[in-house]
């Protein structure tokens, strides 16, 4: 991808997300950011929790491998400084609220009259059409109103008590990296309709719908008239199990035997007890109708056993049986450093790491280019001043 060439105006987490994509894969970026500098850079998280627009974990995960430049671009020359970059580039990815396009003269039915070429991809809570897309929103309203947050916990953790248990939202920026992603992808697709027709076009995308098209299995009952899924237990949408957390010695650790198959393995595993074998176990659906009494039988077994101990049978066995993972323990795994899932970096002169790329490309490894633009350049990974890209 390195031939693309790509301007990303954002102030939030999406249209961030979909243009370091973009970066990664080789496109050359560049960020603009208004003269307050992007809201990303003050949102941390910070070293020692002292707030600094440089040392945004938040920003510099999402802006790596970009340049930058600061652009005010409700004034006249900022604007026209922003145009003359969208003359000669590919695709304009941007998250900001319609007016502030507007004020730059970059809506994009302007931009697409003045530059017929150009991939124009707007990301919004809500998008561009319908009666809900002049409300105001956010990454926590537009999960909410996906109908995400509503399925939250999901199956076999579904809420019993509606009242007691509220819907619950992921500690992620869930719906916009969900819609970042999906913007990527439309933008690729764009890039390559535009090989054949020569014309650029605008990519609408919306928070909400990115979150709600992500729900397969809870969305589609919603148009079978009386099966519609909901957080309270139901058995005929439980599915296979055992198929959840389990409490052991020195943790937790997940648990999938969903089939026959994997059933009979973990009964041999536990040393073929008779309740294993009985009616109530015996088969996938006499599971699924009991798996509450099923959870509490395996939870008293698993707590004889250690997580290593419990990984190490389902290895012997054959089975999905995994250690529960908290942040610092995937991040110091064996597995996760043989696979580079994440990257030294420094802030200052402390070291930190980030996530990198999660795809493997042999011929065209990926690699952190350049970290993200100053906010006060002391160096070339500086922003540059009004009108040049560093």
């Amino acid at each position: 991808m390195g031939a693309l060439s790509v301007v990303e105006f954002g102030e939030g987490t999406a249209a961030a997300y979909t243009a370091k994509l973009l970066a990664d894969f080789g496109a050359d970026v560049v960020k603009v950011e208004r003269p307050q500098g992007d809201p990303t850079r003050r949102r941390g998280p910070f070293p020692d929790g002292k707030p600094d627009p440089d040392a945004s974990g938040l920003f510099m995960y999402l802006n790596a491998n970009k340049r930058g430049v600061v652009l005010d671009v409700e004034a006249g020359e900022g604007a026209e400084a922003l145009d003359r970059l969208l003359k000669s580039v590919d695709i304009f990815v941007t998250d900001v609220a319609p007016n502030v396009l507007r004020a730059a003269g970059c809506d994009p039915e302007a931009l697409r009259r003045r530059h017929p070429r150009l991939i124009v991809a707007t990301l919004s809570p809500f998008g561009r059409g319908g009666p809900w897309s002049d409300w105001r929103g956010d990454e926590l309203i537009a999960y909410a109103a996906s109908g995400m947050a509503y399925g939250t916990p999901g199956i076999p953790d579904a809420a019993e008590d509606l009242d007691g248990e509220p819907p619950l939202h992921p500690s992620c920026f869930a719906s916009e990296t969900i819609a970042g992603a999906s913007a990527a992808v439309a933008v690729m697709t764009a890039v390559t309709g535009r090989r054949h027709t020569g014309e650029g076009c605008h990519l609408d995308l919306s928070f909400q719908a990115a979150s709600a098209a992500v729900q397969i299995r809870d969305l589609m009952p919603a148009s079978y008239g009386s099966a519609v899924y909901n957080r309270l237990l139901n058995p005929t949408s439980i599915g296979r199990m055992p198929n959840f957390y389990l409490s052991c010695q020195d943790g937790y650790v997940t648990i999938a035997a969903p089939m026959d198959i994997h059933w009979n393995r973990l009964a041999e595993a536990m040393g073929n007890p008779e309740w294993a074998r009985s009616a109530d176990f015996a088969t996938e659906p006499a599971r699924a109708r009991n798996w509450i009494e099923l959870r509490e039988r395996l939870a008293t077994w698993a707590m004889g056993c250690t997580r290593a101990q419990l990984q190490s049978i389902g290895e012997r066995y054959g089975l999905m049986m995994f250690p529960f993972h908290s942040i610092r323990q995937m991040a110091e795994s064996d597995h996760a450093r043989d696979r580079a899932s994440l990257v030294d970096f420094s802030v200052g002169n402390r070291p930190a790491q980030m996530p990198g790329a999660p795809f493997k490309m042999a011929a065209t490894p990926w690699s952190l280019r350049r970290p993200a633009p100053r906010f006060s350049p002391e160096d070339d990974a500086g922003i540059a001043p009004i009108g040049e890209v560093a």
